[in-house]
């Protein structure tokens, strides 16, 4: 109606979808820039229903499709769901895009095989390639009698070396006249780097559209937005998520790209704390310094709380997330210490970057879920591969093998159930785990002779030895399943917490960020120094925008109220810099008293 104010973030809204249109009309190239709430997902959808409304029925007869690459299984689904899966658009994640385009290649992916030094073993192995079909299904490499089974790590690479042939980019631009990527900053950088040298520098092939924000990068290193040629920046300046108080301090710490509001009268809270209160002995390790001793760290937390609550917040775990980087004591308090304890780099389990830790937590407890749900597809399609039943005692072994690996996951050690797997193939261990445990048999052996022959191994050997991913593994196999199970809840969000890695893309009513030490690779502190001072140099910048962006992400979760707790001593000038983007009103130290 006229007579009401427009609002603001739809206006924004709207003059970025108007370029975007532009582009597609005019066969342009283009990058969305979304801040986080802007509605990235919203514009690309509404650019794939005008291609849809325009050409979908012409791009069929053609037999075209248009591409739209995604992320994760999650952003998939919920796209196709948008677009009621119209048939004109193929949207799948890279793997399998680049698999459907790779396929019809079968000699140049034997090729490619052929060129891998440390796989010639294997190759060897299984027969040789001859001319046997190249398969993707299980995600792990194999050479057998009737087949090459590629890898999940090969698919992109890959595509990236077959970008490289003119022949295969044609193919790819008749099937594909369009391609969109949502998430770009986090697509794999082999992929983009051949992207852009055979389409975007040459201003040939489909169509390409990026939608993503590389002030979300968190799971790459590349943090400065890329200089893409032939490419038109489009900055969509929209925040519909967050309370104009939340809003705010995400465009005091990202001026460059302001934010405007949904609802410019909405109510909420963004608040700071500090713990320098404390006056007793803090962290000074390699991972954490000047940080609050575990317990003392959450009797602060639990301080907060309170005020927060005495405030008036509702803080229940259905409408609040507090956000930390993983360390020990929040394992201790989820449920997975041993896990927590046996990595000195936490990514290895925050972000799954264990080959075991992954495989479990991304396949086999997916699966055991779907099993108890009785969703038998979807249990073989997570383990990409349908079951070879030709009897009834088929399905009373699998039925068998599945209940005792019900009971070793409640009873038994990872090690148990590593073992389980191996005997049953249900599902078939990645190549990775299998050599692992291999190395650690080779291993048992070999530590066996030399302490037959020499004794025991000295104090500094075993030091030594504990670093390695061997002894990890070892280390791994002896803990309670159990602590797995409650690992996954942590890091699939079923928890109060989360880990400030695993809630991007997410939103919550209330968040409370907890930053502190733990991880060598933020340093919370010296971000908010530099907020401060700008004093950004070629040696302090790659941590300075790691720890920005991950602080962006969990600062911009929050829909009506935000506060930051910083646990590690925070120098005046660090105070500042939290002034600087919260406000001198919304700046306090906590004090246990409180």
């Amino acid at each position: 109606m006229s007579g009401q104010p427009q609002n603001p973030a739809i206006i924004a809204a709207n003059e970025a979808q108007a370029r975007v249109t532009a582009c597609l009309n005019e066969g342009r190239n283009f990058r969305l820039e979304a801040g986080a709430g802007a509605g990235k997902t919203y514009s690309l959808v509404e650019a794939l229903k005008k291609l849809i409304a325009e050409r979908g029925e012409k791009m069929l007869r053609s037999g075209q499709r248009v591409a739209c690459i995604t992320f994760t299984e999650v952003a998939r689904n919920e796209i196709l769901q948008d677009i009621e899966q119209h048939p004109a658009i193929l949207v799948d994640t890279i793997h399998a895009f680049s698999w459907a385009v790779m396929s019809q290649f079968q000699k140049p992916l034997r090729q490619l095989v052929a060129a891998q030094a440390d796989r010639q073993e294997k190759i060897d192995e299984g027969g040789g390639l001859g001319q046997k079909p190249v398969e993707y299904q299980l995600g792990f490499f194999g050479v057998e009698a009737d087949r090459i089974t590629l890898a999940h790590d090969d698919i992109p690479g890959f595509m990236a070396q077959l970008l490289g042939q003119a022949k295969f980019r044609n193919i790819l631009t008749q099937q594909f006249p369009v391609i969109f990527i949502d998430e770009y900053q986090d697509t794999d950088k082999h992929f983009m780097s051949a992207l852009t040298e055979h389409f975007l520098v040459p201003g040939t092939g489909p169509l390409i559209g990026l939608f993503g924000d590389h002030w979300q990068t968190i799971y790459r290193s590349d943090y400065d937005l890329l200089n893409l040629p032939n490419v038109e920046n489009i900055e969509k300046g929209s925040n519909f998520r967050s309370v104009p108080a939340v809003v705010n301090v995400l465009n005091a710490l990202r001026p460059e790209l302001p934010q405007q509001v949904s609802d410019p009268t909405a109510v909420g809270k963004a608040l700071f704390f500090h713990a320098n209160s404390y006056v007793g002995e803090r962290t000074n390790t390699a991972h954490s310094k000047e940080d609050l001793p575990d317990g003392i760290a959450k009797q602060y937390r639990d301080a907060l709380t309170t005020k927060l609550q005495a405030d008036g917040w509702e803080i229940t775990p259905k409408n609040t997330k507090y956000l930390m980087l993983t360390h020990n004591a929040l394992a201790a308090e989820q449920g997975y210490p041993s896990i927590a304890k046996i990595f000195k780099r936490k990514e290895a389990f925050a972000k799954k970057e264990d080959p075991t830790i992954a495989f479990l937590a991304d396949v086999l407890e997916p699966m055991c879920q779907a099993y108890d749900a009785h969703c038998y597809g979807e249990m073989f399609r997570l383990i990409k591969s349908g079951p070879k039943l030709t009897s009834h005692a088929d399905k009373t072994q699998w039925r068998v093998d599945m209940d005792a690996l019900k009971t070793l996951r409640l009873n038994g050690t990872i090690g148990d159930v590593l073992d389980h797997l191996k005997a049953t193939q249900r599902p078939r261990l990645p190549d990775r785990i299998m050599r692992r445990e291999e190395e650690l048999a080779a291993a048992a052996v070999e530590e066996a002779a030399i302490a037959e022959q020499e004794g025991a191994a000295s104090e500094e050997d075993e030091a030594e030895e504990e670093s390695t991913p061997v002894s990890r593994h070892r280390k791994l196999r002896a803990v309670r399943y159990t602590e797995l199970i409650e690992l996954v809840k942590f890091l699939d969000g079923d928890t109060t917490f989360a880990t400030q890695h695993s809630v991007k893309g997410a939103e919550f009513e209330n968040v409370i960020v907890i930053l502190g030490g733990g991880w060598n690779h933020y340093n919370w502190p010296r971000l908010l120094e530099l907020l401060q001072t700008q004093a950004i140099t070629a040696k302090n910048a790659k941590g300075y925008y790691r720890a920005r962006n991950l602080f962006y992400v969990s600062v911009s979760r929050p829909k009506v109220r935000l506060a930051v707790l910083a646990t590690q001593t925070l120098s005046e000038t660090a105070i500042q810099g939290a002034v600087k983007l919260f406000g001198a009103d919304n700046v306090a130290g906590l004090h246990l008293a409180d």
